[in-house]
């Protein structure tokens, strides 16, 4: 065991087998009472916390999740071909499924950047690159080669240019799902 005193404004410490006692005698193997007589207290070292293990630093994923969090209110308002180049930022289609989309939510779906043009809930048997009914693919060529509209979300609006059979059109109506040299187009 170990005890302290204050001796000439400094802390001693002793294991106290021999101690001076007041009236100046010296006493081996003194008792606690003598101990306590002769001015030492019993020492208790202070209470050192264990040092903080180092927090980790979150790993690449984690970071680039944050980014994504951070910047999604950002990316809504980008156009289509700012959209494009920065792809990677927006939600997957796979992380939608079973929730609610809505009109001109942008999805990453088989390294492509898909545009929502009906609102609806995620299926696992609606993936973007045959539901044309509910998305269209946003890409980055100047004039798409025409495909044929299914249905009143993917027609063509007067101004759209296609290329068709080798030749650019243009279309000359709204809401126009013929096929190029048929009617409804011009070609360029």
């Amino acid at each position: 065991m170990m005890y302290t005193k204050t001796v000439n404004g400094r802390q001693v410490f002793s294991t106290c087998d021999t101690i001076q006692m007041p009236n100046g005698t010296w006493v081996s193997n003194p008792t606690a009472e003598m101990i306590a007589e002769a001015g030492w207290e019993e020492y208790i070292a202070p209470i050192v916390e264990e040092p903080v293990e180092p927090q980790t630093e979150p790993d690449v994923l984690e970071v680039m999740e944050a980014i994504k969090k951070m910047l999604s209110t950002e990316t809504s308002i980008l156009s289509d071909e700012a959209a494009l180049e920065v792809a990677a930022l927006f939600p997957t289609w796979i992380s939608k499924e079973g929730s609610v989309v809505n009109v001109g939510e942008r999805l990453w779906y088989d390294e492509k950047l898909y545009k929502v043009v009906q609102s609806h809930m995620v299926q696992s048997d609606w993936t973007p690159d045959v539901s044309t009914s509910l998305y269209t693919e946003i890409s980055i060529q100047e004039i798409p080669e025409w495909k044929q509209p299914i249905g009143a979300s993917d027609v063509y609006m007067a101004g759209d240019k296609v290329t068709h059979n080798g030749k650019t059109w243009i279309s000359t109506v709204d809401n126009n799902s013929w096929e190029p040299g048929v009617y409804g187009w011009n070609e360029l």
